[in-house]
C-alpha cells in the first residue's frame, strides 16, 4: 500500500462492517469466525490428512469460515513463467493472501477463535505434534496451485498426463460483492488480478492438516500403529473380515460460490469491496 493510503479510513469502515455482520448474522459466504463452531476432526486417506467436517443427513460437509480484512500482501494467478519446473518446486507452487485490520479491535478479537479450531485438531487421535495458528496480528490464507498425481485417489489418478493435476482442493473461486440500493448483496465473478493491496476483502477457507514429512508424518504413522494394533486384536477375537479403508476426501461436501443475490458460501474467496 502506498503512504497515500487512506488507513484509517479503510480501519473505520472495517469495523463498521464487521460489527453490522455481526449483528444481522450474515453467513452468505461462510460462517463468520466470532461465532463459529468447531466440527469433527475426521481422518482422510489420498492424500493423508485432517478436515475438519459438520455431518448433517449422513452428510459429511467441510467447515468454512469467513475472514474480512484489508488485503496487505498477496500471490495469485496468473502465473507467466517459473524459475524452475522440477517436481519438488512446482509441488510448492501457492496462491495466498494476507489480511489485516490495521489496528481494528473486531479484527483482532476475531482471531482468537482460531484457538478453538485449533484445539480440536490437538485432540484428534494419533496427533502428537501440531504447527498451530501464529498470525500475530494478520492472517494469511491460500492453498496449493497444483497436486502431485501420486498422492490423488485413484479415479483421478489413472486419468492423469503429467506430474500434477487440478483436484478440488487446488479451486479458489474469485468473486465481487457490491450491494444494491435496498442493502442486499450481490456477488459476481472478477479476476484474480482485479484484487490490489488496500481492497477491503472476505476470504473464506476451510481446516485442514498434513502430515509433515521433515517430521516424519507423525500423526500419520501413530494412527496407522494404533489402527494396526486394534485390527490385529479384532481378528483374535473375531473371524477375518474384509479390510477397512479410510475414507477419501472425494465425496466431502465443499463449499462453492453462488453469483447472483446474496447467498451460497465460498472456498477461500474473496469479494472485492
Amino acid at each position: 500500500m502506498n503512504w497515500r493510503y487512506e488507513a484509517e479510513n479503510a480501519r473505520l469502515w472495517l469495523d463498521s462492517y464487521l460489527q453490522q455482520a455481526t449483528q444481522v448474522g450474515d453467513d452468505s459466504s461462510g460462517s463468520a469466525l466470532a461465532g463459529l463452531e468447531p466440527g469433527t476432526v475426521v481422518g482422510y486417506s489420498e492424500p493423508p490428512c485432517l478436515r475438519m467436517v459438520k455431518e448433517s443427513a449422513d452428510v459429511q460437509e467441510e467447515v468454512s469460515v469467513t475472514v474480512a480484512g484489508i488485503l496487505c500482501d498477496k500471490t495469485l494467478p496468473p502465473v507467466f513463467a517459473l524459475r524452475s519446473h522440477k517436481f519438488e518446486h512446482v509441488r510448492y507452487l501457492r496462491q495466498f493472501v494476507r489480511l489485516t485490520g490495521l489496528g481494528s479491535n473486531n479484527f483482532q478479537e476475531s482471531l482468537a477463535g482460531f484457538g478453538a479450531i485449533e484445539a480440536e485438531f490437538r485432540k484428534c487421535p494419533g496427533v502428537t505434534k501440531l504447527t498451530g495458528f501464529d498470525f500475530g496480528v494478520v492472517i494469511t490464507t491460500g492453498c496449493a496451485t497444483r497436486t502431485g498425481s501420486r498422492v490423488v485417489p485413484r479415479g483421478v489418478r489413472d486419468a492423469r498426463d503429467s506430474d500434477f493435476i487440478r483436484a478440488e482442493d487446488n479451486v479458489v473461486q474469485y468473486a465481487k460483492k457490491t450491494f444494491e440500493k435496498n442493502g442486499t448483496a450481490r456477488i459476481e465473478p472478477a479476476r484474480p488480478e482485479d484484487f490490489k493491496e488496500g481492497d477491503v476483502v472476505e476470504a473464506t477457507g476451510a481446516f485442514v492438516a498434513y502430515p509433515s514429512s521433515k517430521d516424519g508424518d507423525t500423526f500419520r504413522e501413530a494412527a496407522q500403529l494404533k489402527r494396526k494394533a486394534a485390527m490385529e486384536e479384532a481378528q483374535v477375537k473375531k473371524p477375518a473380515r474384509k479390510k477397512m479403508k479410510m475414507a477419501t476426501a472425494t465425496n466431502l461436501k465443499r463449499a462453492h460460490i453462488s453469483y447472483g443475490g446474496a447467498g451460497g458460501s465460498r472456498e477461500t474467496t474473496m469479494a472485492n469491496e
